[in-house]
């Protein structure tokens, strides 16, 4: 249970929720639209210790009708072992829906464990850091030009500030220190993407073909790499009003990156309930696949598959074993009309470990 993620809410924000306002039907009046949720976060895990802060996402009305909401998050918490974390990410729309920005502005203050490069970790071996990370990050996507020919595909610019120190604490072990750690990750890059989906939460129709790549060189950088990423995702309607979602995900690092800049596991979205970059190399590869349910009022649950693996070249990542991970959670509507659920769920790894992950928005 060491392993549990980090940046997430707890089990008390699926069922302690604040919730202002309420669902607007298309013709409602401006006191209907509902304006904001809140939730606290309150939790342990053997990771943080005890967790107490709060998340709140401000919504606004689109600019057109039936167009996309604006929305803005965020979140703040500390923990009893003087882990800090906080952020404010916007998202908004202009131009009648042409034009799309997605922005996070983040710091944090955490302590993490690095189990060492590779595809192959051992639980129970690993170096503690403490790491002082401040970033901010901006996706802008458009379709100018597109529409006509291509419905749903938009391109853009992708920006990256980030600065981060990480100290590393004493440790008896064969773990060798990363000499790829403080100093400036700043980067610049483009991004195409091919979205049919009903719904940019919880899709139940569609696709979205996605393609990143990011380069990080001096004199911008303290390091020079690049990060190539295709996403994948298929969504379709399932059995007993049950949606079920499908993911391939291949992330490929070159150059002289970070090691927390590497390809690897999440612990959030890819691969969950486990530590970000639990394993991690030059390549990974995340398969996924997620049946969701609503049940009742504003309640839902899930059970997924997921398997990931990481290699320095294409032959090691072809070769090496995949983990595994199976498991099922909760999840409770923060806005039901915008189907934003705050989710909590458990993992089975490699079927020999529990992992727990609390967030909101759904994983893929």
């Amino acid at each position: 249970m060491r392993f549990l993620t980090k940046k997430l809410l707890t089990l008390t924000a699926l069922f302690t929720p604040v919730i202002a306002g309420a669902e607007a039907p298309a013709d409602s009046t401006k006191d209907d639209f509902q304006r904001i949720s809140a939730v606290p976060i309150v939790g342990y895990t053997e990771e943080t210790q005890y967790q107490f802060g709060a998340m709140a996402i401000l919504f606004f009305r689109p600019d057109i009708p039936g167009g996309n909401v604006h929305e803005l998050d965020l979140s703040f918490y500390g923990t009893s072992r003087n882990q800090f974390t906080g952020s404010i990410s916007p998202k908004f729309y202009f131009l009648n829906d042409r034009i799309s920005s997605k922005v996070d502005l983040h710091y944090e203050d955490w302590v993490g464990n690095y189990f060492g490069a590779g595809n192959d970790p051992d639980y129970d071996d690993f170096r503690k850091f403490d790491r002082k990370s401040f970033y901010f990050t901006a996706l802008v996507l458009t379709n100018f030009g597109s529409l006509q020919w291509l419905p749903g595909f938009k391109y853009g610019i992708y920006l990256e500030l980030n600065h981060t120190k990480i100290d590393f604490q004493p440790y008896n072990g064969d773990i060798e220190k990363p000499t790829n750690t403080d100093g400036w990750r700043n980067g610049f890059g483009y991004h195409l993407s091919l979205d049919t989906r009903d719904n940019t939460n919880w899709a139940r129709h569609g696709y979205l073909v996605q393609w990143g790549h990011y380069f990080f060189n001096t004199p911008l950088s303290d390091f020079s790499y690049t990060h190539q990423e295709l996403d994948l995702r298929g969504y379709s309607e399932f059995i007993w009003n049950t949606s079920m979602a499908v993911g391939f995900l291949w992330q490929r690092v070159d150059g002289n990156a970070p090691f927390d800049k590497l390809a690897g596991s999440d612990g959030l979205k890819r691969f969950r309930g486990v530590e970000k970059n639990y394993f991690y190399g030059n390549q990974a590869i995340f398969l996924q696949m997620e049946f969701r349910r609503k049940l009742f009022w504003r309640f839902g649950g899930d059970i997924f598959f997921e398997g990931g693996k990481t290699g320095d070249y294409f032959s090691d990542l072809m070769r090496n074993k995949w983990h595994r991970s199976l498991g099922f959670g909760a999840r409770f509507a923060l806005n039901k009309k915008e189907n934003l659920y705050a989710r909590a769920e458990l993992s089975w790894v490699d079927f020999k470990y529990v992992g727990m992950t609390m967030y909101v928005r759904d994983a893929f």
